[in-house]
């Protein structure tokens, strides 16, 4: 399969990439900096590119079978997730392209959690106001959109070795909770094949 990776820099877009690799997907991995990458293979082509451009978005899109991207916690500039995600569905949309998994966080609330009021979600909302309605809005371009969406909600990742023992849940997360990088990558290249949790935003966790 021919993936395009947004955000493949990025400590899990580097993991994403050479996992895609290893299975023997060709991969467009969009960058802003080359040189971060640090990858090489006959099957890799580099497209160097602003997540918030159209043009630079639709390039890396065309010809694509599908769709991944990691630009979540560590995204510059921090509030971008909305604009990205309708950029990267737009030109799904106008590609045909279907399948799209991206990462999201944890915090952020969607209607199957059944969340009550509580302390840290306030906190949340206090502290990181533009941040998390920047999130709550990426949620809602991928609700109304034409694509096979996955978004993978995560609590705080880890650089700990793959576990390969993971739980997708909805609910209140737990200050505890965690997942490592490679079990996140993991769980979203098996996304590609699967329809389970199409549609859907599930919290990954170890």
């Amino acid at each position: 399969m021919k993936l395009t990776i947004f955000g493949a820099s990025s400590a899990t877009g580097k993991l994403l990439v050479k996992k895609a690799l290893e299975r023997g997907h060709a991969v467009n991995a969009f960058v802003r900096d080359e040189t971060k990458l640090e990858i090489t293979s006959p099957m890799l082509r580099l497209i160097c590119g602003d997540a918030l451009n159209a043009s630079d978005v639709d390039a890396a899109v065309r010809g694509t079978e599908a769709v991944l991207s990691t630009m979540g916690p560590n995204g510059k500039p921090r509030v971008m997730a909305a604009q990205s995600t309708k950029l990267i569905v737009e030109a799904m949309e106008t590609h045909r392209v279907k399948r799209l998994v991206i990462v999201s966080v944890a915090g952020v609330a969607v209607a199957e959690d059944e969340r009550k009021a509580n302390l840290i979600d306030g906190l949340i909302r206090l502290l990181l106001k533009d941040v998390f309605v920047d999130r709550e809005n990426q949620l809602a371009v991928l609700a109304s959109s034409n694509v096979d969406w996955v978004a993978v909600r995560v609590p705080r990742l880890t650089d700990d070795a793959a576990t390969g023992s993971v739980r997708m849940v909805f609910g209140n997360p737990s200050p505890g909770w965690k997942v490592t990088r490679a079990d996140l990558a993991e769980f979203m290249l098996q996304q590609l094949n699967q329809d389970k949790w199409v549609g859907k935003a599930p919290i990954l966790s170890n």
